[in-house]
């Protein structure tokens, strides 16, 4: 009798042991489908971060063969998405707090290829004013530029692509020509003899990865035979190369848009009739690129 209810305690042991395996079986599968569709999940968002990527660098290819004054900062920017591609593509775990980081770094970058494109759109119209106007002038088109790469993008570590996102750029770049009246004050003019000044104006774009504090910009001005005008001094950009500059200001960046404007009196001779290249670098990058464009006088006025 006792042992037939021994037996039959074992037995309903035994089913117990069963459903309970069951039960940690199936869990364990549910738990592993969803990790993996998790997985599936941030793999996707990866690819469509790359593929954005690949887009935008399409479209620099395609203003770069345009040959725009614009080709050097273009280039730059082509760079910077390159060196970023490739430190998603190079990304061994992938998880939604780093895609998120990247996720920001795309919009900033997609924000500066609008920007740059807008202008290369811009260029081209004056461009073809100034031909149509008069021909001779395309021999003054040759800006000259003394910033050379400084991303070594296919040889630097990850680490080092992943800094190209704090990059300060800038944007609204207006420049204008000043001449100053018997008062002393300023006011507005287009032609070269009567320039006594430029005003530079432009914004510091919004950058959360960029680190906060003072920034030194550097105004490089050059004259229509490519030297730099009034140069007050030198600087070392991030590669270490040794610039000359124009003008210098340094101003309290707190990773939010900041307006900056850059005053640059004449000194010595006189400005020309020409093309005068402009290139703005701010915490030892080059940040932006314009020119100023001057006339000749009509009779003296």
């Amino acid at each position: 009798m006792e042992e037939n209810k021994s037996s039959s305690n074992s037995k309903i042991l035994i089913i117990i042991l069963t459903l309970l395996l069951f039960g940690l079986i199936g869990y364990t599968f549910y738990q592993s489908r969803d990790h993996k569709e998790a997985l599936k999940f941030l793999q996707d968002e990866k690819e469509q971060i790359i593929g954005n990527l690949t887009a935008m660098e399409d479209k620099y290819d395609i203003a770069i063969s345009e040959n725009t004054s614009l080709s050097d900062s273009l280039t730059i920017e082509k760079n910077r998405i390159i060196a970023f591609k490739d430190s998603v593509k190079n990304l061994k775990r992938v998880n939604s707090s780093i895609l998120r980081k990247y996720r920001n770094q795309l919009r900033q970058l997609e924000a500066v290829n609008e920007h740059l494109l807008d202008e290369v759109d811009s260029l081209k119209m004056i461009s073809n004013v100034l031909i149509d106007e008069k021909d001779s002038i395309s021999n003054q088109l040759n800006i000259q530029t003394v910033y050379n790469d400084t991303l070594k993008a296919q040889n630097q570590k990850l680490a080092e692509k992943v800094e190209i996102g704090s990059a300060l750029n800038i944007k609204d770049i207006k420049v204008t020509a000043l001449k100053m009246r018997s008062n002393g004050k300023y006011t507005e003019t287009n032609k070269a003899q009567k320039t006594d000044a430029v005003k530079l104006e432009f914004r510091l774009m919004e950058n959360e990865i960029a680190t906060p504090g003072d920034k030194d910009a550097f105004v490089v001005l050059k004259d229509p035979k490519g030297r730099v005008i009034n140069a007050k001094g030198t600087t070392f950009l991030r590669d270490s190369t040794e610039i000359k500059y124009t003008e210098q200001t340094s101003v309290n960046y707190e990773n939010a848009e900041l307006d900056v404007v850059i005053f640059v009196e004449r000194k010595g001779e006189k400005y020309e009739k020409g093309i005068y290249p402009i290139n703005v670098y701010v915490d030892g990058r080059l940040a932006g690129v314009s020119k100023l464009v001057l006339g000749d006088s009509f009779l003296g006025l």
